[in-house]
């Protein structure tokens, strides 16, 4: 990184400086992605959005009935193991889409609780994009 280069934001997401902005694209719960390093002025613009697929939804409200009905039988750890999931499958996970000039829509979501994190780094991306 150049001295003339100054950071902005640097978390989980990523980092954006004044002259790019490196992310781990396609990056899952589970994967890490793959590590994108762009220029500034390659960005068209950036989204944070929230991610919730289909299944999970049901899966999570199945979770939630089964856990409710576990912890009413007396069951209650196995209840409230599945009502931990079924929150974090309803809850939804950040995800943070950059586009660039090549009409490239790279993502990286995060863990729920992240939520704060993909924030600061849209903002900062933003602030630097659009910066007059």
């Amino acid at each position: 990184m150049n001295s003339s280069e100054q950071t902005f934001v640097e978390n989980s997401f990523g980092m954006v400086t004044s002259k790019r902005v490196v992310y781990n694209a396609d990056k899952g719960w589970f994967t890490g992605g793959s590590r994108e390093d762009i220029p500034l002025q390659h960005v068209t613009s950036v989204r944070l959005e929230t991610s919730r697929t289909v299944l999970g939804v049901i899966l999570g409200l199945l979770l939630l009935l089964s856990g409710v009905g576990m912890l009413t039988q007396g069951n209650a750890v196995s209840g409230a193991v599945a009502l931990a999931f079924a929150i974090l499958l309803l809850w939804g996970s950040p995800l943070v889409a950059v586009n660039t000039s090549g009409n490239d829509r790279r993502a990286a979501k995060g863990a729920p609780w992240q939520k704060a994190q993909a924030a600061a780094f849209v903002e900062a991306l933003r602030s630097q994009l659009f910066k007059e």
